[in-house]
């Protein structure tokens, strides 16, 4: 079984969140919030949803989403 590398999906995570929202990598941090820092509002959340599937293979249940309030959550 391949051995996961965290950084490679944390930085993956970001791109998609940075094409996503139009912002800058820097600006992702572990405890930025979502929609109060990064500005991420339903439809983005929805789209970097389906990214994540379809990059990690990884559904993350829509009531599960909800409660993600950080990255550092979402990873």
């Amino acid at each position: 079984m391949p051995k996961i590398n965290r950084k490679k999906i944390e930085n993956k995570v970001k791109e998609i969140i940075s094409n996503g929202l139009g912002i800058k990598i820097e600006n992702i941090t572990p405890d930025k919030r979502l929609v109060e820092n990064l500005g991420m509002e339903s439809f983005n959340a929805i789209e970097i949803g389906f990214e994540i599937k379809d990059k990690f293979g990884a559904e993350i249940p829509k009531d599960d989403f909800k409660k993600i309030k950080k990255f550092k959550d979402l990873l």
